[in-house]
């Protein structure tokens, strides 16, 4: 039958994207996408902090699909640069967080409000994160923000412990505690109830500690309480892809 009927090739590629939504990353690849070859297909598969863009080829020539794809990859990649963080699915922002710290021989901890030490899940959950991955803190109440972290009471009372000012001093005391080299903190309303804060359920802020400096971005992220907590997860490791590139 196979020398009858030549069954066509079907090969993938998937490509890996992190901090933009598909409409925002479909209108910029608009061009793109038009241009593609009548062979190759384009699918966009969101989930919660990234989206996979999933390129089909389907064709009787096996070599020119295969250089077809990594044509149309190589143009993509020039055209997205700053949201591409790996290829094919396995490809996770955890795996690519943890190839850049070992190669620059660098380490991370992280303290934890609203995401409940998710991100350190998502760390420890890659064989071999002893090497660059510390510790982490779920400093969910404010007494162990105080206490473990050296957040200033006086700061809390007043900016309160969902604010730009507690993510920082809790990611500067993280970073001091365990002495590395980054060090990334969140505080939140995850929901679903707004709590002792004035901030709306949804908003978080992620702080990130560098070797020289500490920063904070406030995010909103809607609902429900498990999506805000996976949303600010992929959020804070994305941030921190782009500081150890930049260092």
């Amino acid at each position: 039958l196979k020398e009858i009927f030549q069954l066509p090739f079907i090969l993938h590629k998937t490509i890996l994207t992190y901090g933009m939504g598909e409409s925002m990353v479909a209108e910029r690849i608009e061009e793109w996408e038009n241009n593609l070859p009548n062979y190759i297909k384009l699918a966009y598969l969101p989930s919660y902090g990234r989206l996979r863009l999933r390129l089909s080829a389907k064709g009787t020539d096996e070599l020119k699909l295969k250089e077809g794809i990594e044509s149309e990859v190589a143009k993509l990649a020039k055209i997205i640069p700053d949201i591409i963080v790996g290829f094919e699915d396995n490809e996770t922002i955890e795996v690519v967080v943890g190839k850049l710290l070992t190669n620059k021989k660098q380490t991370l901890a992280t303290a934890e409000s609203c995401t409940g030490g998710n991100i350190a899940k998502k760390i420890t959950s890659i064989a071999g994160s002893s090497i660059y991955f510390v510790g982490s803190i779920v400093a969910y109440h404010a007494s162990v923000k105080i206490n473990e972290l050296d957040v200033d009471r006086e700061l809390i009372t007043k900016y309160s412990v969902v604010s730009s000012q507690v993510a920082e001093a809790m990611a500067k005391g993280i970073q001091q505690k365990f002495n590395t080299s980054y060090a990334i903190a969140t505080t939140g309303n995850a929901g679903p109830t707004v709590d002792n804060t004035d901030k709306t359920v949804g908003t978080v802020f992620i702080a990130i500690a560098t070797p020289t400096t500490v920063f904070s971005e406030e995010f909103f992220f809607g609902k429900p309480r498990e999506k805000v907590i996976e949303r600010a997860s992929n959020k804070a490791l994305e941030l921190l892809r782009k500081e150890i590139l930049k260092n």
